[in-house]
């Protein structure tokens, strides 16, 4: 029987430390005097796994280490891992959650992609619909109809089902639910539940 001399084992799920410095050494700038065991404890992260950082330059920390990490001590997962930027907690980074922080990144991404142009006139139209959905906001009548449960709303913009069968499915429907605007009296033509013919 032949063994498999010379392969390595690949660690998946963890990530690769590209910085010039170890991650060890990034971690030592966070201890602030404390010694590993008190910064396991303050990090949730198990002490063997503290330890291994510090005693295998190679080791490469699981993401679930660098959020932990990151959330206590208020850097970002970048600067732990590659040690690109500040380690400086800084008040956004304070108060907003790390996933933000990826979707603002990559929404970041996105807009560089854009020209110039582009840009601008993607600002002009989120501006404009924004305005304009504020504006449909401000009239009660449309509140109203937005708190309607799904069956009214369908009656209301005449999207009737089509076979008879849907028909006493969504009357049934309706008349389970009732009306989603508590106090409120409905008009008579919508809240019917036979159909008059026209």
């Amino acid at each position: 029987m032949q063994k498999n001399v010379g392969v390595s084992k690949e660690r998946k799920g963890s990530f690769e430390s590209n910085g010039k410095e170890p991650f060890s050494e990034r971690l030592k700038t966070l201890m602030h005097g404390r010694n590993i065991k008190q910064c396991a404890d303050d990090w949730d992260i198990k002490l063997s796994t503290l330890k291994n950082y510090f005693s295998r330059l190679e080791a490469r920390p699981r993401y679930e280490v660098l959020s932990k990490i990151s959330n206590k001590e208020k850097v970002s997962i970048e600067w732990l891992l590659n040690g690109v930027g500040s380690n400086e907690p800084s008040s956004q980074q304070k108060n907003t959650p790390n996933a933000k922080i990826l979707w603002l990144n990559r929404l970041t991404e996105m807009l560089e992609l854009l020209s110039d142009e582009d840009v601008e006139a993607l600002t002009r139209q989120l501006t404009l619909k924004g305005v304009e959905t504020i504006l449909y906001l401000l009239d009660d009548d449309n509140i109203k109809l937005l708190r309607l449960d799904r069956v009214m709303k369908e009656k209301v913009l005449g999207l009737q089902p089509r076979t008879p069968e849907e028909v006493a499915r969504d009357d049934e429907e309706a008349r389970e639910c009732g009306p989603d605007t508590e106090g409120e009296t409905l008009p008579q033509s919508l809240a019917s539940n036979s159909k008059r013919a026209g």
